[in-house]
């Protein structure tokens, strides 16, 4: 098997390769309208010989991880024709996106699933909600009556990307996983698509600033029409009611609105009639450290916290992280490096993984531990809900000290 950058003689088959995968119903495509050259990202194939068995998409993101600018490649497009599903040949691919990415020098990742459990089992865990709100634009009539509601609408071209990044970048200051977009992300993931470029509309205040903006398509559904908004992003709550007076004004020409948030409810506490807007939650992206130590040694932690303790990580995929490390915390820093487990059990080898397991203060597979670095579950949560085992009280207090909660919103399509 050879994991490797998609030769240029594959890519229509790279592209028939996704077709299936993900369009399947649309039937046998001679011509595709996607050319992967105009595609951010690179291409990468698992070939056996001349055969080629699999193939992703890896993207080169910029996040913030608890307050910390970080490298984190975004995996994609992983797609198997028919006649070579069943034979490991994704998990192969998936092993060796890891491992690109740890030679890279990147501690996480992340990727939407096209099913969950299948990456969980991969190590992969789930690290963000979000919400998706559906009403008739006369649900949000209200906002007209609004104080707050004043300023301007103008339509934005993708020369205006600049002014859109930094709306996007106030209303996700508080957010972690957010990713700090490129010009080329503006102008291809935002204003072009492949199946229609959208409208672009922004709202300024009084004074001219821009602090908010929506990027939509209007549908045919079996409901009418409907105004899909990709994106809505408010820098502040003046924006924000705008913003939806903005979809409000579009009750003449469409019988429905939609549009997503994070995790919270408030337009519900907002509406004249909670029981006129659906509010539905989602399960977003997942996330997974590559590197165990290399992640736990790049944040910074509390500087009065003096601790240490053994954690055993099962890893799936990544043999590295799939061991004992011992971990150090003092001055703001931590060091975490392989402990040497039992040399012999009385039964092999998975008696000796028992063993090392037993004998830590914290076990844990790499999903948990993934959700609880990011932010996505405090550390009682994830023992609760996912599968981390903490033996010691002086463990269970320094995990927490290390890793507490985070509001986390990756909400970029991928």
């Amino acid at each position: 098997m050879e994991y490797r950058p998609l030769p240029d003689d594959r890519k229509t088959q790279f592209q028939d390769y996704l077709h299936y995968g993900f369009s399947l119903e649309d039937g046998p495509q001679s011509d595709h309208e996607t050319d992967p050259d105009e595609r951010a990202g690179e291409e990468r194939a698992l070939f056996d010989g001349d055969e080629m068995l699999c193939v992703c998409r890896h993207y080169w993101f910029r996040t913030r991880v608890r307050g910390r600018w970080c490298e984190m490649p975004g995996l994609s497009a992983v797609a198997s024709p028919p006649e070579h599903r069943r034979e490991g040949n994704v998990s192969r691919l998936l092993a060796e996106s890891l491992a690109e990415y740890r030679e890279r020098g990147d501690f996480l990742t992340a990727l939407w699933a096209f099913e969950h459990p299948f990456y969980e089992r991969h190590g992969w865990g789930l690290a963000t909600k979000f919400v998706e709100y559906e009403c008739d634009p006369d649900a949000l009539a209200f906002t007209r009556e609004s104080p707050l509601a004043g300023g301007t609408f103008r339509k934005l071209e993708a020369d205006d990307y600049d002014i859109l990044d930094s709306v996007h970048a106030a209303a996700h200051e508080g957010y972690d996983l957010a990713i700090d977009r490129t010009e080329e992300w503006w102008r291809e993931k935002i204003f072009d698509n492949w199946r229609g470029d959208p409208y672009v509309y922004g709202w300024a205040d009084d004074a001219g600033e821009v602090r908010g903006y929506v990027v939509y398509h209007v549908r045919d559904d079996d409901e009418g029409k409907r105004l899909q908004a990709k994106e809505l992003v408010a820098a502040d709550r003046e924006a924000r009611t705008n913003l939806l007076r903005f979809l409000a004004n579009h009750d003449s020409q469409v019988e429905r609105v939609s549009f997503y948030d994070p995790n919270e409810t408030t337009l519900l506490d907002a509406a004249r009639d909670p029981g006129d807007v659906d509010c539905e939650v989602h399960p977003g992206p997942m996330v997974r450290v590559v590197d165990v130590p290399t992640a736990i040694e790049a944040l910074d932690y509390p500087l009065d916290l003096d601790a240490e303790f053994t954690v055993a990580v099962s890893d799936p995929l990544a043999d590295w992280n799939d061991g004992t490390f011992r971990v150090a915390v003092a001055d703001g820093r931590a060091t975490c490096e392989p402990t040497d487990g039992p040399t012999d059990g009385p039964d092999g080898p998975a008696a000796t993984d028992a063993a090392v397991a037993t004998d830590s203060d914290v076990t844990t597979g790499i999903g948990a531990l993934s959700q609880v670095f990011v932010g996505y579950h405090s550390v009682e949560d994830a023992e609760t809900l996912a599968d981390l085992e903490i033996r010691t009280p002086d463990a269970r207090d320094a995990l927490a000290a290390m890793f507490p909660e985070r509001d986390v919103f990756l909400h970029e399509g991928f």
